[in-house]
This record gives C-alpha cells, structure tokens and sequence, in this order.
C-alpha cells in the first residue's frame, strides 16, 4: 500500500501494519480493562463506605436466618460466642512490609445457635522455621468480637490441588481458604462467609486492613499508562513509514 500526500509518501508494509494493529488494539484493550477495573473499586469502596456507616448490628440466630449473605457483606457485627481454638487455620503465603506471614482463621460457635463463623484474627509473622508452629493465642471463655463481614478470600490459581498441612495438634497450614474444606477440616457447619475482626478488636494479631476499593487510583494510572503506550505506538508506527519524497523522483 502506498499513499502519497503532499511530496510525503506512506508505505507501510504488511507485516509491520499487522503487528502494529495488533498492539495497539491490545494496549487499548487493556486500558479499558483498567478503566472497568477502577469502576469496579470505586463501587466497592461506596457500598463499604455505606455499610460501615450504619453502625454494628448483633449476629445472632435471627439475624442469620433473616439476611443473606450479600445483605451482609461489609457490614460491621458483633458475636458473641466461643471461639474453637482446636481448629486454628494459618493462610499462608501473606506479606506484610516485605516479611512473609500468615492470616490466622479460628471458627468460632456462636452463642444459643448451631452456627459456627469463621474469624480473620489478623496477621502473624512466620517465624525462622516454617515447620514449627507460631505462637498462638487463645481465648477459651464466651467473649464478644466486632468484626466486618467479607467474603472468602480470594488467593489466585493453585497450580495444583494443595491439601492442608498439619504443624501440630490444632494447627493447620492452608494455601487458600475454601469454605467447603475447612467444614470437612473441622465437623462443623460454616456460615457462606467470614467476619475479619476490626483493627481495635482483641484476641487476635496485627490487624492493618485495607479498606476494598482502595486502589482506583492504581487501577487509573495503569489504564493511563495502556493508552500513552498506544498512542506511541502510533507515533513511532506513522514516523517510520512515512517519507519523503526525492526531489529526483519527482522530477522523473
């Protein structure tokens, strides 16, 4: 193809336009995938917002049979209840500041029901000997925790089914937090979500939450980085198949 304008000439061949076409339809792509993902975030951080602002509420029986598990989500609880500190699930692979730890999962028996939630009680560092368990606490009387409802975590792709490792008696190591696993890991019957104990909150660990949604602004700045790559493609795609043309060949 060859298209002459103005004593500039613009020749691109075929491969170059079809590699060209194809990243710059990628890197749009992407930026809009960034965009949605920004949209996505900024939704989440205002239904948080709004649950969190319409105080706590008591979980109990009642509440457990009347709300759904999406009427809950984000929504600040108390429960009271006893924690079973014979089941303590460490969620590995979880770095704080650059050192490796575990989020440690107690499920906890709700006081006058059948029901047992699972408990974020925060973060703990792993210590110089994975194969050692860290020092754990426990709370063996009725107490009351307040803690924000969420959803299993989500950890990626296992590359291959990882089953719970054992570090002592009460101890379980896990890659991910599957609620459906860990009901067959204890004998109890898990409620569809967890309640991740607030940052004042005792009988846990470091507890420096993130509040979801919180990275729109990340998300904007890759969707801006998406485009500024595409727009340059097309600079550099135009510039260097675009020439002028010879004073001799014209005059031929």
């Amino acid at each position: 193809m060859k298209l002459i304008i103005a004593k500039l000439c613009f020749s691109p061949r075929l491969l170059t336009s079809l590699l060209a076409l194809v990243f710059f339809c990628l890197f749009v792509f992407l930026g809009f995938w960034q965009l949605d993902r920004a949209d996505y975030k900024r939704t989440l951080f205002s239904e948080f917002e709004t649950r969190q602002s319409s105080g706590a509420i008591s979980l109990d029986q009642d509440k457990i049979e009347q709300l759904k598990k999406e009427d809950l989500l984000w929504q600040t609880v108390n429960v009271s209840g006893q924690f079973l500190e014979q089941y303590q699930i460490l969620l590995d692979n979880q770095v704080e500041q650059g050192q490796a730890g575990y989020y440690v999962y107690t499920p906890f028996k709700i006081d006058s029901s059948e029901h047992v939630v699972l408990i974020n009680r925060g973060w703990l560092p792993v210590g110089n000997d994975r194969q050692a368990s860290p020092q754990l606490v426990t709370t063996n009387s009725v107490v009351v925790v307040t803690g924000a409802v969420k959803d299993e975590p989500k950890t990626g792709m296992l590359l291959k089914e990882a089953l719970p490792e054992t570090l002592s008696d009460t101890v379980y190591r896990v890659q991910q937090i599957n609620i459906e696993e860990l009901q067959d890991l204890t004998g109890t019957m898990l409620l569809p979500y967890i309640v991740r104990l607030v940052a004042e909150s005792g009988h846990g660990y470091r507890k420096q939450w993130q509040a979801p949604g919180s990275g729109e602004s990340r998300h904007l700045g890759y969707a801006f980085q998406w485009f500024a790559f595409a727009a340059a493609l097309l600079v550099i795609y135009l510039l260097l198949n675009i020439k002028k043309i010879k004073q001799d060949s014209e005059d031929e």
